[in-house]
């Protein structure tokens, strides 16, 4: 089900003329009000994949619309002799200047809540501890990433592939993760212990092992999880660096 409901500015509706401007400026406030309570409860994703989506989206769409009115020059009505050009009345595009509004109002607003986002990405990135249990074998592109939030630590498969597609999800998009096992960590079950076990029972014979501790309550699918895979990203890419 997709999680975000404002309608985005699909161009098949602008294109055939049913644009409500004022029904689009309600469910674009719905919208912003939507991830910023988001923000509130530290869900990051996927709201800034979706924020990214979009205002790339809209940003082809005015540049399209610049196209538009290029391939449009305007009735021919005279010759400007001084200049030695042609004089043209400009085509009426109520509906194009209805969308270009739009634009102009809709795309500050959510470059603004994009910089919300990003700052509060950076602050929850500062709150994670990280790094290699043991030594990190040659080729680090799958292992595991061990998740810790208070005496449990959440195991995660990942892989990166060798081609490396530019993706809109970011550095986060390039990891897969599958979940493998939640342990309890304790004196008896430390990081040493639990890469041994997974080393002895998993499916990779000399994984790399990260693990991610934070003190912060953070949402596991919408935000620790996606950090650490950025982080793992920066981290398997300057050992192959």
């Amino acid at each position: 089900m997709e999680p975000l409901s404002w309608s985005g500015l699909p161009a098949e509706r602008i294109l055939t003329g049913t644009l409500d401007a004022e029904l689009e400026e309600y469910l674009l406030l719905a919208y912003l009000q939507r991830v910023e309570g988001c923000y509130r409860e530290l869900k990051l994703y996927p709201w800034l994949d979706d924020l990214e989506a979009r205002i790339a989206g809209l940003n082809e769409l005015a540049v399209r619309s610049q196209e538009l009115e290029a391939g449009f020059p305007g009735e021919l009505v005279g010759m400007d002799l001084k200049r030695r050009g042609l004089l043209r009345r400009p085509l009426e595009q109520k509906g194009w200047d209805a969308v270009l509004r739009l634009l102009g109002r809709a795309l500050p607003k959510l470059h603004a809540a994009m910089e919300r986002g990003g700052e509060l990405r950076e602050e929850l990135n500062r709150s994670i501890r990280f790094g290699p249990v043991g030594v990190l074998p040659l080729d680090a592109r799958e292992g595991w990433l061990l998740l810790r939030q208070h005496n449990e630590a959440l195991v995660y498969a990942y892989s990166l592939p060798l081609v490396r597609k530019p993706v809109p999800a970011g550095p986060h998009g390039q990891v897969r993760t599958r979940y493998f096992a939640t342990w309890t960590v304790g004196l008896g079950s430390g990081y040493g212990h639990i890469k041994a076990e997974l080393v002895r029972t998993g499916p990779f014979p000399n994984p790399a092992t990260f693990v991610f501790e934070s003190d912060l309550s953070l949402p596991r699918i919408e935000t620790f999880l996606p950090l650490a895979k950025r982080i793992a990203y920066e981290l398997v890419s300057a050992t192959r660096a």
